[in-house]
């Protein structure tokens, strides 16, 4: 009698040991629950500052190259047709023909072009002869301007003097010259034009972004060169100190007196820096905004891992008894079948898994290239076909790292791979989204955009270039870039497809690599190379 009680006592212990733990468990696993809805919250609070922080510094980079660049480039080349035209001797010793002949060109470059103030030319002899009729004084001698002095200090190429302020027209003007020297080097005479820079004010006036941000230019002394308000050019930005942590070629702080989040770039001409400027409010309202949503998300969560916990766990009781069920029956004299079936089941489970594994493993040796993460040839060629088959329009890319067979050769092969690696993540999260990125072999990358717009297919892959232009590699003398061609395509066969944009990534070398080639490009070269690669 007393052993009975004894071993009634000890199975309801076990039973009550049994089902107090896990109903503690369920409970100490809402502990992680939230523990990882918390980390959730910290985890996309700085994803949203990280896609803040680059949607920020790509504004600066795109305003440096579709506006601040190309801007100073077509000046500096319209300048160069002037200059090639001008013989000095016209000057020294001028006749009346000559003169009128200068100023009818210059006047006709002036209707070209709404930014101009003046084109003039300073002589060795104190004389200046200019566009629009300007009368000097008496005392005025051309070579002691700034323009002149720089011109005849470096008199092999073009130069710019500072910005100064015009108080009369109320522009911000700047000179670029270049010196005219004789046969034996000796300078004569400089040519230069005055130029108005409030066109970079008027961009910064009328551009807008998603980010709402505030965009100025200024100079290695602090001046505004160009800010939204006019009235303010050449005076001094309101955070001087920002100076002294703009030292990189881009960067990007936060300043916690003025409560700015700031992002920058060097332009490469006159030591001009382009900041972008935004509230640091706007972030964590955006923050704020993401809390609700992931407290609801917890919420939810919580409560359906409660559900599935609880399932689960009539599952296992119920499991539990059939285990009982089964040892039962395996020590029961008849000795049935659960033992067999106990064993099948686990043979089951192990080829699934077997099976799982091995699928993955083929389907990632199929699809995927080992070094770089992309998809390969052999994934390539399907989507390909399949895109061709449909008649879709789609735009096929082709890049080629330029000089890579020397980067090996001088760096190593390691090094080669490191840069495979870096260029493959950067096309990754430029085009993962528009399309397939894939390794073709060696050096060779393709890509096939699902985009409806030219413009757009060679803007993403001149970002590319850009990008990959501005890699920093810890090798020292390393630089890597990328030569591609690019097409429309609609139809054809595969190899058509890829003899064209492989033409075209071929015209891209000859024109000295680094660059993108379209077949709709109004290049004759690529043009030439677009009609020869036709089928």
């Amino acid at each position: 009698m007393e052993s009975y009680r004894l071993e009634n006592t000890q199975s309801g212990r076990s039973s009550w040991s049994l089902a107090g733990r896990m109903r503690m468990a369920l409970l100490l696993l809402f502990i992680p629950v939230l523990l990882l809805g918390a980390l959730y919250y910290l985890h996309v609070t700085r994803l949203l500052q990280s896609e803040l922080s680059r949607q920020l510094t790509d504004e600066n980079r795109k305003f440096s190259v579709i506006y601040v660049e190309p801007y100073l480039e077509e000046l500096e080349r319209q300048f160069q047709l002037l200059y090639q035209s001008i013989d000095y001797r016209d000057f020294l010793d001028p006749k009346a023909g000559q003169l009128a002949e200068y100023y009818r060109d210059w006047q006709g470059f002036f209707n070209l072009r709404g930014d101009l103030k003046y084109i003039y030319v300073g002589t060795e002899q104190k004389r200046i002869f200019i566009t629009p009729e300007w009368v000097p004084d008496d005392q005025f001698d051309p070579r002691g301007r700034p323009w002149y002095l720089r011109a005849v200090a470096a008199p092999d190429r073009i130069v710019w003097t500072d910005p100064y302020y015009d108080y009369i027209s109320g522009d911000l003007v700047m000179a670029m010259a270049r010196a005219l020297p004789d046969e034996d080097g000796k300078v004569r005479a400089v040519f230069a034009i005055d130029t108005v820079l409030n066109r970079l004010s008027e961009v910064l006036q009328g551009h807008s972004n998603r980010l709402d941000s505030r965009q100025m230019i200024v100079n290695t002394a602090g001046q505004l060169v160009a800010y939204p308000d006019t009235r303010r050019l050449l005076q001094t930005m309101d955070h001087p100190d920002w100076l002294t942590r703009m030292t990189q070629a881009e960067g990007q702080f936060v300043d916690n007196r003025s409560q700015l989040f700031v992002s920058y770039v060097r332009l490469p001409r006159e030591g001009w820096i382009l900041v972008s400027m935004l509230p640091t409010s706007q972030i964590e309202q955006a923050s704020q905004s993401v809390l609700f949503n992931v407290l609801v998300v917890v919420a939810l969560a919580s409560l359906l891992y409660l559900i599935v916990a609880l399932v689960w766990s009539r599952y296992f009781r119920r499991m539990t008894d059939e285990i009982s069920s089964v040892i039962r029956a395996a020590r029961s004299e008849a000795g049935d079948i659960p033992a067999e079936q106990m064993r099948e089941l686990t043979h089951v489970y192990a080829e699934l898994a077997a099976v799982g594994q091995d699928y993955q493993e083929a389907r990632q040796q199929a699809n995927l290239d080992k070094l770089t993460g992309l998809y390969n040839r052999r994934y390539f060629d399907e989507q390909l076909d399949n895109l061709l088959e449909s008649g879709q329009v789609f735009f096929l890319g082709m890049m080629d790292l330029d000089n890579f067979k020397q980067v090996n050769d001088t760096f190593g092969h390691q090094t080669g791979d490191v840069v495979l690696k870096r260029v493959a993540q950067t096309g990754m999260a430029l085009f993962n989204q528009h399309g397939w990125f894939c390794r073709y072999g060696g050096e060779e990358l393709v890509l096939i955009l699902l985009v409806e717009e030219e413009r757009l297919a060679r803007g993403m892959m001149e970002d590319m270039r850009l990008e990959v232009s501005l890699l920093h590699w810890r090798e020292a003398g390393l630089s890597v870039t990328l030569s591609g061609g690019l097409a429309r395509v609609q139809g054809g066969t595969v190899q058509d497809c890829l003899e064209r944009v492989d033409a075209l990534v071929y015209t891209s070398k000859r024109r000295g690599k680094n660059c993108i080639s379209a077949a709709w490009d109004a290049d004759p070269v690529v043009q030439d190379a677009a009609r020869e690669a036709l089928p």
